[in-house]
């Protein structure tokens, strides 16, 4: 399997293989997020790097609305899933009339900050007037993407506790792929290189998670012209994201040689 996939890399050697540090923070937290047996109440992220603008609406003593901003929360020293910052509320001009900034402004009540756990849920915790707030919270769910159509990727992935003589390091399947999407993930890699061709079938049951999904415990196996071997096994896709260009993974698997992190992704081909 090693010496058919660095054949593939070395053919599509541009596609999908990420640099070894990542140019932005993974995974990314842009979303609305909620504690689902408290709906009602939540609280809106918006990511751009290392910093989010977190909208959160709840509700005063009075049981009246009221809606916060902490406009500069920011990652903790090299922390990928910390983030701390000074929470505010504001006053400003009625919706109806036209906006004047003398009747805005600006006030700082407490801080907030957020741990995740996992790239769909954490904690959240903050402070209003000296009044402190711990929620656990999840991303939520209003729709479901659809990845059905066809692309151009494959996954990038490190190959490690290999066995059966083959050797621990990159590797990856790169070429045009199809992916049929009805409430399953089943994409189709299809690769011609020197000499043979080969294709991998990948399908398992696809979760909607806010804005990503995932595919858990999938199935994968792929047919390779005289290779007698050919990979066998599982695996996991998480942290789906998909947009009009293509979509993006984390991706986890393994199969009688080897076992492999790395990414997952697709373009999608132009119409």
């Amino acid at each position: 399997m090693k010496r058919f996939l660095s054949r593939l890399i070395a053919i599509a050697a541009t596609a999908l293989t990420l640099p070894a540090a990542a140019s932005t923070l993974t995974p990314h937290y842009t979303d609305l997020w909620y504690l689902p047996t408290e709906s009602g109440w939540g609280v809106n992220l918006i990511q751009q790097y290392d910093t989010i603008f977190a909208t959160l609406f709840v509700y005063g003593p009075d049981n009246q609305p009221r809606w916060y901003v902490g406009s500069a929360v920011r990652t903790v020293g090299a922390s990928q899933t910390q983030f701390t910052g000074q929470l505010f509320s504001t006053v400003g001009s009625p919706f109806s009339a036209p906006w004047s900034p003398a009747a805005h402004s600006v006030t700082a009540v407490g801080t907030i900050s957020f741990n995740f756990g996992t790239p769909t849920a954490g904690t959240m915790a903050y402070t209003v007037n000296g009044v402190t707030v711990t929620k656990a919270i999840t991303r939520q769910t209003w729709a479901g993407n659809v990845l059905t159509g066809t692309y151009f990727g494959g996954f990038s992935a490190n190959a490690f506790n290999c066995r059966n003589g083959i050797q621990n390091g990159s590797t990856g399947i790169n070429g045009g792929m199809t992916v049929n999407h009805a409430n399953f993930f089943a994409p189709t890699f299809r690769v011609v290189f020197a000499g043979g061709a080969g294709v991998c079938n990948f399908s398992g049951q696809y979760s909607q998670e806010g804005r990503m999904g995932s595919i858990t415990q999938g199935n994968w196996s792929c047919q390779i012209t005289n290779v007698a071997n050919p990979p066998v096994g599982v695996f996991t896709i998480t942290q789906v994201e998909s947009n009009q260009n293509g979509f993006t993974a984390r991706f986890t698997a393994s199969d009688q040689n080897c076992d492999y992190a790395g990414h997952f992704g697709g373009l999608r081909e132009a119409l």
